[in-house]
């Protein structure tokens, strides 16, 4: 009786799924996916299933494995892991998403044979050729793969409560934990955007001799501003910055005006045409510290710092958990980006003056919340040629980034500015993860899904 029951019940499901055809498109039943995960799990054998990982998620291997999973996972699993690709979402089973717990819950052994076998019936591919893959570079994907881990409840509560709580405590407190990529960032452009040459004797690159612009002493300089495209010197008046009328061109060597005049940044005609009565911290200080206050004018740290992206770090030193320190990884796109484009953007605050001030910074904004809260991008009309942009609509001006990439596919399928780019340093310009006629082909291939769609460029 049990038999011919469950003979009818396979024979009309069976009806069902010819009736309704075989599409990718659509999502397997819940009936499928449980069969299909016994089914695979069952298949593992137990050595396997309990085979320890002998490495360690360092930054090094954490680093080739991420490029390893660009090179043959992204295509459907996407480089967050999240399986929100064309590819994709074009299987069937469909990719699943390797940051949830159905994945993480797996053991690095279980992961790892799935990765070098494959799963059958399903567009996961084995990967054990000897002449594809060593069997230490499983070990070291599935290291990366448990980065991609989502934060769970309880974590996102003590985000949340070490949000409220922590408070600054510089960049070298993470040295400590993070010595290699804190080694990197050090050398970073960011890492010296703003230097005391009091602290920093060489940080001033030309002799100020030379200066035929507009004449100023080393006593004169508090504060130095960038140092590969372009210098500039703050002299300090009171409690605030201004700048020195004369800039130093890094590339050309040569001394050039610093001055902006009216019909170029849009608060130029809001403060008196004379760099000593335009702060500096209005206008730029915002972007070149950690946690500039508008009250006390008071920083942090004058760099951008760790804490600048990862938000104050107290409580992470003292207890370090994932749960208590923030990380754009570990964000959806939008807000990860905007842990970028913050100083990346050429724009104004929502609310201006504030408190007499116009402010061209976002005033307010904190990593994790949304930029467009209390930042809008400067507006363009297409065909018209302005100081920020082309008629095109891409960017005329400098620290436009974020307004390009906005705009791009790329950020509308979930891209982020550090899917190219690494803030800890490279050896490469920008600082791009590689160099650009590689990295852009890594997505981007002849005949790749992405395009060109061609052979040929």
């Amino acid at each position: 009786m049990l038999c011919g029951v469950a003979l009818m019940a396979l024979g009309l499901y069976g009806a069902h799924l010819i009736s309704r055809g075989f599409s990718t498109a659509e999502e397997p039943s819940y009936l499928e996916k449980a069969v299909a995960r016994a089914a695979r799990n069952l298949s593992i054998p137990r050595n396997a299933r309990l085979e320890a990982n002998r490495w360690s998620p360092t930054p090094e291997v954490l680093k080739e494995a991420r490029e390893s999973f660009r090179d043959r996972c992204a295509t459907c699993h996407g480089p967050d892991g999240s399986g929100q690709t064309r590819v994709g979402r074009s299987l069937y089973p469909k990719v699943p998403d390797l940051r949830l717990p159905r994945t993480q819950n797996l053991t690095d052994g279980e992961i790892r044979y799935i990765m070098r076998n494959g799963v059958r019936l399903t567009g996961m591919p084995g990967w054990a050729n000897p002449h594809d893959e060593q069997g230490d570079d499983s070990w070291k994907q599935v290291l990366f793969v448990r980065s991609l881990r989502q934060l769970t409840s309880v974590e996102r509560e003590q985000q949340a409560a070490a949000a409220n709580s922590a408070h600054y405590v510089g960049s070298p407190s993470c040295r400590k934990c993070h010595a290699q990529i804190y080694e990197r960032w050090r050398k970073t452009p960011m890492a010296n955007v703003v230097r005391d040459p009091r602290e920093f004797p060489d940080a001033i690159i030309p002799n100020l001799s030379t200066n035929s612009v507009s004449r100023f002493t080393r006593d004169e300089v508090a504060l130095v501003y960038g140092s590969v495209w372009k210098q500039r010197y703050f002299t300090k008046r009171g409690d605030d910055y201004f700048p020195e009328p004369a800039q130093w061109d890094v590339t050309n060597r040569v001394w050039r005006p610093n001055f902006v005049a009216h019909g170029t940044d849009w608060w130029a005609p809001l403060y008196p045409p004379d760099n000593m009565q335009r702060p500096t911290g209005p206008r730029c200080d915002g972007c070149h510290s950690v946690d500039y206050n508008i009250h006390t004018k008071q920083v942090a740290e004058w760099k951008v710092g760790c804490e600048r992206c990862h938000g104050p770090g107290s409580e992470h030193v003292q207890h370090p958990t994932r749960g208590n320190i923030l990380n754009a990884a570990r964000m959806e796109y939008v807000q990860a980006s905007d842990t970028c484009i913050q100083c990346h953007p050429q724009g104004r605050p929502l609310t201006n003056p504030i408190e007499g001030r116009y402010y061209d910074w976002p005033v307010g904004y904190q990593v994790g919340s949304n930029l467009r809260d209390f930042w809008q991008l400067e507006e363009h009309t297409l065909g018209e040629m302005t100081f920020t942009h082309y008629p095109d609509g891409t960017a005329h001006k400098n620290r436009m980034q974020g307004n390009d990439f906005v705009q791009s596919v790329m950020y509308r399928r979930g891209v982020t500015c550090f899917s190219c780019h690494d803030v800890h340093g490279t050896e490469h310009n920008a600082p791009l993860r590689k160099p650009a006629d590689q990295l852009c082909l890594d997505c981007h291939g002849p005949l790749s899904m992405n395009g060109p769609r061609t052979g040929t460029l």
